[in-house]
C-alpha cells in the first residue's frame, strides 16, 4: 500500500516537474518579432497638423454639427467636468462579473438619473444616483470581443452562442472573464473561430451591431437644445494587455462619423498601426470624422506603455514617423482612476529631484512592493509574487522591445513620460509624449463619474458590499481595499457642446481632479504682479498669455506663470499651488522640482487661490515643462468613512491594519506647458 502511494505522489512530481520545465521553455518564447522592414508613414491629414502657439492664440472651435446656440456661452470658457472612462455590460470584463446594465443606463446615470446596481447585496445600495450631474460622459467598452459578447448573449442570432467559450462566459467569475480577456493577453491577437466562425465574419458582423448601438446611445443621450446641459461623445477602449501589462487606451470621437468597425487590438496589434488606420479612415478618409487617443494605467505597463524602444529595429523614417502619429493622436492622458493615480513616482533612479508625498496618494504600484504577478503568454499563465524591481534592460526582449516580470519604470508615470519625450525629442527630433492630463473613473458598473468618498459603491460587482470591499487580491487584481473612486476629466470651453469641448480637449485646455470639482487655471505669458486682484484678470490672461496644454518657443524675454484655482463648494478648501517642473539638460539627465507657489494663510485653507510665478532658474535652451498641482486640505479616504459606519466588532476585524491612509489629499492637475530649443520655427502641438 505505501508503495503504491510512493509510485503515485513520484508521479505527480514528475508531472510538475516537467510542466513547471515546459512552461519555462514555452514563456522564453517571445510570441512575435517586430518586422524591421515595416514602413511608417508621416500623418498627411490636415487635422494632424501641428498647431503654432503664441501669447495671445486662443482659436475659436470649428462646427461639425449644428451649432446648438447654448445659453451659457462664455468666450472666457467655462469648467466642464465629466467621465471619459466608463464600462457597461457590453464589456467582456464587466458582463461575466453581473453587470447588467448598457450604454443607455450609464448616460442616464451621467445625467442624474438613479440606476440599479448589479445584483448587490444586502449590506450594499440596490439603486445609485450621483449627487451632481456630469456635464459629458463617453462610454468606452472594450472593443475586442463586443461581436463575441453580443453572440453569447443573444440565443439563436449566431452558431457560437452555443459553443463551450459561451458557455464559460455566460457562467461569468474569473474563468467567464478570461475566457476572452486572455486574447488580449497576446501580442499578435487571434479571435475564437469556434465563437467568430470562419475568417471571424460572425463576430465582425456581430461587432457592426453593437457598434451601431454604441453610436446610437451616445446621439441619443446627447442634449440638442440650447441648454446644453449634457455631451455624450462615441468612444471606445483598445485594450491591448501584452502578458498581462496594460497598454490600453480609450478613442474619443468627436462626431458620429465615424469608421465603420469599431478599432481594437484584434485589429490593429501594435499602436502605430491603429493610428495608422484612424489617420487613413478617420481624418483622412472622412470629412467630419476626427478622435483622440487617451492612454490609461501606464502605472500597470511594467515600462512597456511609453516605450520607445518597442521600434528601435525600424528605419529612422519608421521611427520618426511613429513618434509623429503618436503626439498627435495621443493628446491627453489618464492621470487618476479607480487601478490608482499615475502622476509620479519616488526613488527612481533616472529622475534627479527630491522625493515628493503627495507621490503615494493612491498608488497601486510601488518600489519592494510584494505583488501578485500575473502575466500571460499565448498558452500558459504564470502565477507567483514578485518584489517589484526597477526596469532594467536585463527585462527586456532584444526581439520585441517588450518589457517582462513586472518591472516599474518612471515613464509608467506622467512625469516620468513627459521626460522620456523630451530625451527622445533629443535624440529623433519629435517628442512623442506631449500630452495633457484628465481624469475619469473606469467605472465596470456604469454609474460614470461616481467619484464621492463616502458614497462611493465600488468599482465592480464583487466590491459591493462589506465582503467585496476588503477582499483579498485575485488573479489579475490587487486588494479591493487599494481600488478608489477614481477621478474626473475637467475641461475649459467656450460652451457645453461636442465641438466646443473636443477642441479643447485636443489643444489640451484640460485637466484632470482625483474626483472633486476643483476649478484650476494655468498660464504662460506677461503678468503684472498684481494681475490676481483685478476683475478683469481673465481677459489679461488669454491676451497676454497662453494657457495649459501649449507648447511654445523658448522664451527669451522675461515671463511669468499665472496659476488660479477655486475649490469644489461641496469638498474641503484648498491647502496649495504647485508648481511641477520637468527638464532634460544638455547631457541628457532627466530632472524634476515641486515648487510651493501658494499656500493658505489660515489653517482651514482657501476657497481661491491665485499668484503669479517667475522661475529665476529657467534656461531657454533647456528642454522644460510646467504643470500645476491644486491640493486640497486632509479629508478622509472612502474606507475610512466606511470603516466608521460598521459596528465596533466588524471594524475591528476588517479594518485593522489597512495597507492605506486613512487620510488624503484631493488634488487637481494641469495640462503642462512646454518650453523647447527644438521648437524655434515651428512650436509645434
Amino acid at each position: 500500500m505505501l508503495k503504491n502511494i510512493t509510485r503515485v505522489l513520484t508521479g505527480f512530481v514528475a508531472v510538475i516537474v516537467l510542466l513547471f520545465v515546459a512552461y519555462k521553455i514555452l514563456s522564453g518564447i517571445p510570441n512575435y518579432e517586430i518586422d524591421a522592414t515595416t514602413i511608417i508613414n508621416l500623418p498627411q491629414s490636415p487635422k494632424s497638423n501641428p498647431e503654432i502657439y503664441a501669447f495671445g492664440y486662443d482659436p475659436a472651435p470649428a462646427y461639425t454639427e449644428p451649432s446648438k446656440n447654448c445659453v451659457t456661452r462664455n468666450a472666457l470658457k467655462n469648467p466642464y467636468y465629466g467621465d471619459l472612462h466608463i464600462h457597461t455590460a457590453l464589456s467582456a470584463d464587466a458582463f461575466p462579473e453581473g453587470t447588467r446594465t448598457f450604454p443607455e443606463a450609464a448616460y442616464r446615470f451621467a445625467k442624474g438619473e438613479a440606476i440599479d446596481l448589479p445584483a448587490p447585496p444586502s449590506d450594499a445600495p440596490q439603486r445609485f444616483q450621483l449627487l451632481q450631474p456630469l456635464d459629458f460622459a463617453a462610454v468606452t467598452d472594450h472593443a475586442e470581443a463586443l461581436g463575441e459578447g453580443y453572440i453569447c448573449r443573444n440565443p439563436g442570432e449566431f452558431p457560437g452562442h452555443d459553443t463551450k467559450a459561451c458557455d464559460t462566459f455566460r457562467g461569468g467569475g474569473f474563468e467567464g472573464v478570461r475566457v476572452f480577456n486572455q486574447i488580449n493577453a497576446d501580442l499578435t491577437p487571434e479571435r475564437r473561430e469556434a465563437v467568430c466562425g470562419a475568417d471571424n465574419k460572425d463576430c465582425i458582423a456581430a461587432d457592426k451591431i453593437v457598434w451601431r448601438d454604441i453610436i446610437q446611445a451616445a446621439e441619443t443621450a446627447d442634449d440638442k437644445t440650447e441648454a446644453c446641459r449634457f455631451t455624450s461623445f462615441v468612444g471606445l477602449e483598445y485594450t491591448r494587455s501584452p502578458d498581462a501589462k496594460h497598454t490600453h487606451r480609450n478613442l474619443i470621437f468627436r462626431n458620429t462619423d465615424v469608421p465603420d468597425l469599431p478599432p481594437s487590438h484584434h485589429m490593429f496589434p501594435m499602436p502605430y498601426q491603429l493610428f495608422n488606420h484612424l489617420e487613413e479612415d478617420c481624418r483622412g478618409g472622412r470629412d467630419k470624422c476626427d478622435v483622440i487617443v487617451i492612454p490609461h494605467n501606464a502605472n500597470l505597463s511594467g515600462g512597456n506603455m511609453f516605450n520607445p524602444r518597442e521600434i528601435e529595429n525600424m528605419s529612422d523614417a519608421s521611427r520618426f514617423a511613429a513618434y509623429t502619429l503618436t503626439r498627435s493622436y495621443e493628446r491627453l492622458y489618464e492621470i487618476a482612476q479607480h487601478k490608482g493615480f499615475s502622476e509620479c513616482l519616488n526613488r527612481v533612479t533616472d529622475i534627479l529631484g527630491d522625493v515628493d508625498e503627495l507621490c503615494d496618494i493612491e498608488k497601486r504600484r510601488d518600489f519592494g512592493n510584494k505583488e501578485l504577478d500575473f502575466a500571460l503568454n499565448r498558452l500558459v499563465p504564470k502565477f507567483g509574487t514578485t518584489n517589484t524591481p526597477e526596469c532594467t534592460d536585463d527585462h527586456r526582449d532584444p526581439k520585441t522591445g517588450f518589457y517582462r516580470d513586472g518591472c516599474l519604470s518612471s515613464r509608467d508615470f506622467a512625469r516620468g513620460a513627459l521626460l522620456e519625450g523630451m530625451q527622445v525629442q533629443q535624440e529623433r527630433g519629435v517628442n512623442p509624449h506631449e500630452f495633457g492630463f484628465i481624469g475619469s473613473t473606469d467605472t465596470h458598473i456604469s454609474t460614470s463619474g461616481s467619484t464621492e468618498e463616502s458614497r462611493w459603491p465600488g468599482h465592480k460587482k464583487t466590491e459591493l458590499g462589506l465582503s467585496g470591499r476588503f477582499s483579498t487580491a485575485d488573479v489579475g487584481h490587487t486588494d479591493a481595499i487599494r481600488t478608489n473612486p477614481g477621478g474626473l476629466a475637467g475641461v475649459w470651453a467656450i460652451e457645453n457642446s461636442r465641438d466646443a469641448l473636443f477642441h479643447s480637449m485636443k489643444r489640451r485646455e484640460t485637466f484632470g481632479t482625483s474626483g472633486t470639482r476643483i476649478a484650476p487655471r494655468f498660464f504662460a505669458g506677461r503678468y503684472d504682479e498684481n494681475i490676481c486682484t483685478q476683475s478683469d484678470w481673465l481677459d489679461h490672461a488669454y491676451a497676454n498669455g497662453t494657457p495649459m496644454g501649449a507648447h511654445l518657443p523658448p522664451q527669451e524675454a522675461p515671463f511669468n506663470f499665472l496659476l488660479e484655482a477655486k475649490s469644489d463648494p461641496m469638498s474641503k478648501p484648498l491647502e496649495r499651488l504647485q508648481l511641477v517642473k520637468g527638464w532634460v539638460d544638455a547631457s541628457g539627465q532627466k530632472h524634476n522640482r515641486v515648487m510651493d507657489v501658494a499656500i493658505a494663510d489660515n489653517p482651514q485653507g482657501k476657497n481661491r487661490l491665485c499668484a503669479v510665478f517667475t522661475d529665476t532658474d529657467y534656461q531657454p535652451d533647456m528642454d522644460s515643462y510646467y504643470y500645476m498641482r491644486v491640493v486640497e486640505k486632509i479629508s478622509p479616504r472612502w474606507h475610512k468613512t466606511y470603516c466608521d459606519g460598521l459596528p465596533a466588532n466588524v471594524r475591528e476585524e476588517k479594518c485593522k491594519d489597512l495597507p492605506v491612509d486613512d487620510y488624503i489629499h484631493e488634488m487637481a492637475w494641469t495640462s503642462p506647458i512646454w518650453f523647447s530649443p527644438h521648437h524655434k520655427t515651428d512650436a509645434s502641438q
